[in-house]
């Protein structure tokens, strides 16, 4: 299975990113990096795409262990750092608040968190630290 984009880009941001699944959408680099406020950047969507993941992975597989899901709202900080010259993330922490049914079997959500984890397929290409900061709400 591949995945395909195509990025456009004619003189000045902002770029436009075509998605295989349909969107388009406009980018740039980030201000302080000679780019533009308002677009997509690269470390917007880099942090983004491991957030998106994480949060469709749990929803499949806290189902599967009994827990409703009923609300998800995560935070994501990506930790940017220069390694041997090279700027790059070291670490991405989650942040998700989550609500439940009331007949979930929350005695499944550390299993739900670390399986998850370990089956999210962006968060596991990306090499660096992930942390997750659970709240029930």
């Amino acid at each position: 299975m591949d995945f395909e984009s195509t990025v456009v880009w004619i003189e000045k941001f902002p770029g436009r990113l075509h998605c295989q699944n349909g969107q388009i959408i406009e980018y740039s680099a980030p201000e302080e990096l000679n780019g533009m406020r308002g677009p997509l950047t690269p470390e917007d969507a880099f942090v983004g795409s491991a957030n998106m993941c994480y949060q469709i992975v749990f929803a499949g597989v806290s189902n599967d262990l009994g827990l409703k899901l009923l609300e998800y709202r995560c935070r994501a900080v990506g930790q940017l750092e220069i390694v041997e010259g090279i700027r790059k993330f070291v670490k991405i922490t989650l942040y998700p608040e989550m609500k439940f049914t009331p007949s979930s079997k929350m005695s499944n959500l550390d299993k739900a968190l670390s399986v998850t984890k370990r089956k999210c397929l962006v968060t596991n290409s990306m090499d660096l630290e992930l942390e997750i900061v659970p709240k029930v709400l």
